[in-house]
């Protein structure tokens, strides 16, 4: 197990390497975990309460009054990431330490490799359903495939799988900032899960990106959501539009996302236009945003596939038939995984299925790392692979 003791003398430079990251929805408000959890303090305090350190160990560590400290932990207590437990405070989330972490990867990295080889056994059938894919007349194998396996059928698709069946990890749970599991770990991407995909959504249509988090570092479309509020908040630094926006009444904030949401939708329904009909002028709103978010070339050409709902509904085809690798492999190894999960200190405090959230983008990064090795699959040339998709 952690030292506890010297975990506690060194809250601050344990904060410093500790990040957060959420896999499902939240709302922009002061408790959004990006937000709450910003500052190191509050990432301190978290660590501490993990660590079963008292508030006093914690202000000591970290050079803060009592005062200070439990003026933060009445925030996290407000905002649902800290709550008492058997009359101890502990977080309301997933944490590992930079030890565990190390622990819990070498289970992953063989369950990994076991997960890719079965994947290999049924690559006639990843290419098969590339060729069904309209897409596939325009894109090469390379990058559809690390869609269609890496995003779809390992990541999203998989755990709506596991959330349906909820044995192991039911719906994200209702937070006060929306609906998410969330890990705190210490440790850059390879320790949170190396691979992700960010989404988001706007009128009919819908964009992502998938891929390396430490070489991605943007949403989908890349930064979409922050150039078009810097305008419309006349601001040039993003953290202060942000901290205004959180302010603004609901309605205020409401009408703001709207107007972001009309204008993604305009440029993504010429980018559709210029995608289908190579002649077709893009406005120069258009321009400016699209080659930003790197879906056109210099000649204006589309870079990003549009995947129809016909595609998306082979892609789910796919992922039902798939699917049996994942669960075969998790299942025939679920107590070494639950024996695991019962070596971190969280198991005092939490339940398994935020752990087995972490653990399997543990699990699908390490299976597309043997994927591309093996060269059944190609790292995509920015480091993620990016798209958009019609709801309709």
């Amino acid at each position: 197990m952690v030292d506890s003791v010297g975990t506690c003398l060194e809250l601050a430079q344990r904060a410093i390497r500790f990040n957060i990251i959420i896999v499902g929805s939240s709302v922009l408000s002061e408790y959004s975990p990006y937000i709450a959890l910003s500052s190191q303090i509050r990432r301190s305090i978290v660590i501490g309460l993990h660590e079963g350190c008292s508030v006093e160990d914690i202000a000591r560590s970290i050079g803060a009054s009592r005062d200070e400290v439990l003026s933060h932990l009445e925030f996290l207590r407000e905002a649902g990431y800290v709550a008492e437990r058997s009359s101890h405070l502990v977080p309301t989330f997933f944490i590992a330490l930079r030890e565990e972490v190390t622990r819990v990867k070498e289970l992953v990295k063989r369950l990994g490799v076991e997960l890719a080889k079965r994947y290999e056994s049924s690559w006639d059938l990843v290419v098969e359903t590339y060729h069904k894919l309209s897409v596939s007349s325009r894109f090469s194998f390379d990058r559809v495939a690390f869609v269609l396996v890496g995003a779809y059928s390992l990541d999203v698709y998989m755990l709506e799988k596991f959330a349906e069946e909820g044995r192991l990890m039911p719906r994200a749970p209702r937070r006060r900032a929306g609906s998410f599991y969330m890990w705190g770990i210490e440790g850059g991407a390879n320790a949170l899960g190396k691979c992700g995909m960010h989404s988001d959504r706007a009128g009919e249509y819908g964009f992502a990106t998938f891929g390396c988090e430490e070489e991605r570092k943007r949403k989908a479309p890349p930064d979409h959501l922050s150039e078009v509020l810097l305008g419309l908040m006349n601001e040039r630094d993003l953290t202060n539009a942000f901290t205004r926006l959180i302010r603004f009444p609901s309605s205020e904030k409401e009408r703001i996302f709207k107007e972001i949401e009309e204008a993604t939708s305009r440029i993504l329904r010429e980018y559709e236009r210029r995608y289908y009909d190579s002649k077709y002028k893009l406005s120069s709103e258009a321009k400016e945003y699209l080659k930003k978010w790197m879906y056109v070339d210099e000649d204006l050409t589309p870079l990003a596939p549009i995947y129809t709902k016909e595609d998306l509904d082979t892609i789910k085809d796919f992922t039902d038939k798939i699917a049996i690798h994942a669960f075969d492999v998790v299942y025939e190894n679920l107590d070494r995984i639950e024996s695991a999960f019962k070596e971190c200190k969280v198991s005092e405090y939490a339940d398994f299925a935020e752990f087995f959230c972490w653990f399997y983008h543990l699990l699908f990064s390490e299976t597309l790392d043997y994927l591309v090795a093996k060269q059944r699959l190609k790292s995509p040339v920015h480091g993620y692979e990016y798209w958009v998709w019609r709801e309709t």
